[in-house]
């Protein structure tokens, strides 16, 4: 069984789904455009690349969110084939043309993730012949009820149920949206016996700890977002890191991240971007973007990098003559990591987080 985090009803799998959160992404793939392109010459499918002095193949950024489909797909079968139990598919769901427009609101977010996570369903169930259902979770029922309306049907599609993390497949009642608002300690979590996969954080925990042998995927869940919060008044200790979100392994990630850097001549300041990339089981691709959508590869890391590591792989790819630049990239690296990323004290339970 599979619960694929969005909502689910005793699947084999989770597939858990986000709540329609609004907010800037920096880039996403358009349809039937290209974002990328090898430079030397091969199918801008895949290409070569050194990895800890191995030449290995790895993957290039999706042409369109087609292609991206089919590569999470992928990636994520080849990590349940591997064993892998709880794993994360992140990605911009929308164009950064569309996301940038102050009229896009968060059910517009809603909808497109929950679009895309039944093309997702499409392309990964054939790749999985041991799973016939997936619970598509939603936090609660108010969630799982639009969902639901957003997509027509509580089984939108063969094999793909809607689920309520907390209340299953039960029709909300009339006040159900107040405790969806005025959420106060630990619910726990509605089983979905009849999933084989779940596709959806202290209720998420209690969900791994009853259903330790299906697969969950957190689709789109912004899980950084959420490490960032931990350890804030009203929010989860930061051990919910350390014991459980070290648990998922990023199978399909694409982040992509905007930086400037200031000068001592014009323009004075320098406006670059870039793209962290992978799909498992390759490496952790960071990618400087050349304009006119192409991306050069900087260099792929086994693991994955902190950010402060990636920003500062992109600012020494720029080759800039320029002092202040040289000030700039040579503290890139200095002291830019997270606490999560730091472990200082050891305290991560797992490390497929990185991996």
């Amino acid at each position: 069984m599979l619960l694929l985090l969005a909502a689910s009803l005793s699947p084999s799998l989770l597939l858990l789904a986000p709540l329609g959160r609004a907010g800037r992404v920096g880039f996403a793939p358009r349809v039937a455009a290209p974002v990328c392109a090898a430079d030397d010459g091969r199918s801008p499918d895949s290409s070569s690349a050194m990895v800890d002095g191995e030449i290995a193949i790895v993957s290039m950024p999706p042409e369109s969110f087609k292609q991206l489909v089919e590569q999470a797909a992928e990636a994520t079968a080849a990590a349940i084939s591997d064993g892998a139990l709880q794993m994360e598919v992140e990605f911009p769901p929308l164009p950064t043309s569309k996301l940038d427009d102050s009229s896009i609101s968060a059910y517009d977010i809603l909808e497109a993730n929950l679009r895309l996570v039944l093309e997702y369903h499409k392309r990964l169930l054939p790749l999985l012949p041991s799973v016939q259902n997936v619970a598509l979770t939603l936090p609660d029922l108010p969630e799982r009820k639009r969902a639901v309306e957003l997509l027509g049907d509580d089984e939108p599609w063969p094999g793909l149920k809607a689920w309520s993390l907390v209340g299953g497949d039960a029709n909300p009642g009339p006040f159900d949206w107040v405790s969806s608002v005025l959420k106060q300690g630990v619910p726990e979590p509605e089983l979905a016996e009849w999933a084989d996969m779940y596709i959806e954080l202290p209720t998420l925990n209690l969900l791994r700890q009853r259903e330790p042998t299906k697969p969950v995927i957190y689709f789109n869940l912004k899980l950084d977002v959420l490490r960032g919060d931990l350890g804030l008044p009203g929010f989860p200790p930061r051990s919910t890191h350390h014991e459980f979100l070290s648990f998922i392994k990023p199978v399909y990630y694409l982040r992509p991240r905007s930086y400037s850097l200031s000068l001592s001549r014009p323009p004075f300041l320098i406006a670059y971007q870039g793209v962290l990339f992978r799909k498992y089981p390759e490496g952790y691709q960071t990618l400087l973007d050349r304009g006119k959508q192409k991306y050069r590869r900087v260099l792929v890391n086994k693991d994955r990098p902190a950010l402060g590591l990636f920003k500062a792989q992109l600012t020494s790819a720029l080759k800039l003559e320029d002092d202040a630049a040289d000030s700039a990239i040579s503290q890139a690296g200095y002291k830019q990591s997270t606490w999560w990323e730091d472990d200082v004290n050891k305290e991560d339970v797992s490390q497929d987080w990185r991996k």
